[in-house]
């Protein structure tokens, strides 16, 4: 992309509104400031803006000036008042974005009393010495991390996950900074952080909308379907409201603007056809990140002109090496970057599509056609089901009934192919949109690789697997005569220990790869969900109700595609509670003195440590005091020597 022309072609030679010409200063102000730094209110530092370099002279210098006013002046009350709309519609354009997609796994948590804590006073209003107490109280059983939080009125509103709900409730009445703390689980959406100012008209955020919308389209070009933001420092509109006041702001401007952009067009189609060139040339930019948003933007922008900014080495592109993929024209002069004598072999290498760099051709369009093609490896074939059983239909037979009982009944399916020694392992990963799955994963990258539960969380004996498929959502499988829904492959495994105890015998190994429609009551959530499963296949003991048995069973939980409403047919499987001695109630959430409690009562019924008792609790019991028990007597003969207390 050659430097614009047309209405703008000569934006970055033109005279300045602020003397000279914009290839003599420091661009827009899109950059760090080099002289000694100064914060605002917010704690920021200034952008290094022309604006905040130079004053303005000329016809505009006048204007100018009233906006910055002096100290204590009007023109200093309208621009900070200003600058405060755009943080404000910022706010809410992020809360609305956040809000527009779902989060299933998500929960939001609302939490009173720090206001009336010692830490208010602190520059956040103590925001992150609060989430940081929180993360080290609530961390006990394993690592939680919060994310960002945010004060609105009295309360701070916070997003986690919803496995890390039950232990940050737990806090609930606990005191900090001498304020006790009210936690409570909401289904409220967070409040937009909004203007609460009445001085006038500048203060509705829809008004500060109306101004960057008529910047962008006093910046567009229809014939060249050209978006032009360079010198955005330079820009008058901009400039009064304060958008340069500080570098955390410009860059927060500069997303607004990037939003506003993608919501005016209907379609990625219609977008892609409108904006095909962008120039972001003379900003003072330091880094891409600055600007990262553009990518997301328009991830199919064909010509991009980044030149007169301060991009000092690769490392201050690489950010965008795996974006704009379609990439036609690159313009980078003037930036120190461009010295460097592998510089362009990177912009070849970063961008598939790219024919045409800082004016010089670098690619034919068939190379580029075939480099872009090289990013997009042929995916490897599916080939068809191997199902290698002896010839006597074994896997067939049982995959024939298993996932008709596991949608329909699933206690039947426990009793009739699993037995004592059986286990079952389930793996899900953190995009999980179901809690019930996330509790009992065994996956190490979201319970850690040291926790003590993960031993725990292996299921063995046919009472609690029925127990745990109780607790998992309803599934509705596809049938076995679609193929084409179904992978299958199985083969011998030999050398199993035979259980009548004469000598080996030969089993199968069967993995499974489809998909099931879901539905999860407890949260409302429909979706439909890939999987694999795996099985092994042994026969089974003297007097068992069915000559095989499944010795061992992992389920992976793979990508999952919500539904805008539950599917009607997906029932609840018939999972009847296995017989027990009642369970007393619990209350929903333990707290530190019940689980103390139960850890000594459990000590004292079952001669176990206090540290073996906690395990017993914590994991595949989660907490229910009986289901720990029987655990413990099903175990008990497995379990080593230091697992008990020395006699006294």
């Amino acid at each position: 992309m050659a430097p614009p022309t047309g209405p703008r072609a000569g934006r970055s030679n033109r005279p300045s509104q602020r003397g000279g010409t914009h290839s003599g200063t420091r661009g827009g102000g899109i950059g760090k400031r080099r002289g000694t730094p100064r914060t605002d209110r917010d704690g920021d530092v200034p952008m290094d803006s022309t604006s905040a370099l130079n004053p303005p002279t000329g016809p505009s210098a006048h204007s100018a000036r009233g906006n910055r006013g002096g100290r204590g002046g009007r023109g200093t009350r309208s621009s900070s008042r200003l600058a405060q709309n755009v943080r404000n519609y910022v706010s809410e354009q992020d809360g609305t974005a956040r809000n527009a997609k779902p989060q299933p796994n998500k929960a939001t948590l609302k939490i009173h009393g720090l206001k009336d804590s010692k830490a208010a006073s602190n520059s956040d209003g103590g925001l992150r010495s609060l989430l940081d107490f929180l993360e080290r109280k609530s961390s006990k059983e394993r690592p939680i991390t919060l994310g960002r939080g945010v004060i609105r009125g009295d309360h701070v509103w916070l997003k986690v996950n919803q496995a890390d709900v039950p232990h940050l409730l737990r806090l609930n009445g606990y005191t900090y900074a001498t304020a006790p703390l009210t936690i409570e689980e909401t289904n409220e959406p967070i409040p937009g952080q909004g203007s609460k100012s009445t001085d006038g008209p500048e203060s509705k955020p829809s008004e500060t909308k109306d101004k960057l919308l008529a910047v962008l389209a006093s910046r567009y070009n229809v014939e060249q379907k050209l978006l032009d933001l360079s010198a955005l420092g330079a820009d008058q509109t901009l400039f009064s409201m304060g958008a340069f006041e500080s570098k955390a702001l410009a860059e927060k401007s500069f997303k607004a603007l990037m939003r506003l952009t993608a919501t005016h067009y209907d379609s990625p189609a219609e977008k892609e056809a409108g904006i095909q060139a962008v120039t972001i040339a003379n900003n003072d930019i330091h880094d891409v990140g600055e600007v990262f948003t553009l990518a997301h933007t328009l991830p199919r922008l064909r010509r991009l002109d980044l030149s007169g900014n301060k991009l000092e080495d690769l490392s201050k592109i690489t950010k965008w090496r795996h974006e704009f993929r379609s990439l036609e024209e690159l313009h980078i002069v003037g930036n120190p970057v461009t010295n460097l004598p592998n510089y362009p072999t990177q912009m070849v290498e970063w961008f598939p599509s790219l024919q045409i760099l800082d004016g010089r051709r670098v690619r034919t369009p068939e190379e580029a056609a075939e480099a872009l093609k090289a990013w997009f490896p042929a995916p490897l074939p599916r080939l068809p089901s191997n199902l290698r059983d002896g010839g006597n239909n074994v896997a067939s037979t049982f995959l024939g009934g298993f996932f008709s009982m596991y949608d329909h009944d699933r206690l039947a399916l426990a009793r009739q192919f699993y037995d004592d020694d059986s286990a079952f392992s389930l793996n899900t990963g953190t995009e999980s949109a179901s809690n019930a799955y996330h509790n009992y994963s065994r996956n190490l990258d979201t319970i850690g690789v040291r926790n003590l539960s993960t031993q725990q969380r292996l299921f063995t004996g046919s009472n609690l697997i029925a127990e745990l498929w109780a607790r998992l959502p309803a599934t509705r499988h596809p049938s076995l005569d679609l193929a084409e829904e179904w992978q299958i492959d199985c083969h011998t495994f030999p050398s199993l220990a035979d259980p009548s105890g004469q000598g080996s015998a030969m089993g199968l190994a069967i993995t499974v790869y489809s998909r099931f429609e879901e539905v999860d009551p407890t949260q409302q959530l429909a979706g439909t969900r890939q999987f694999s499963r795996s099985f092994i296949l042994g026969p089974s003991k003297p007097g068992a109700p069915h000559p095989y048995r499944v010795i061992s069973d992992e389920l992976t939980l793979r990508a999952w595609t919500p539904q805008q409403t539950p599917t009607a047919a997906v029932q609840a499987p018939a999972v009847a509670p296995v017989p027990t001695a009642p369970v007393p109630a619990q209350p929903a959430v333990l707290d530190d003195v019940t689980r103390a409690q139960m850890i000594e009562e459990l000590c004292r019924q079952t001669g176990m440590t206090p540290e073996y008792s906690r395990l017993c609790l914590a994991g595949a019991a989660d907490w229910n005091f009986d289901l720990a028990l029987r655990s413990f007597h099903e175990k008990r003969a497995e379990l080593p020597p230091d697992a008990f207390a020395a006699p006294a």
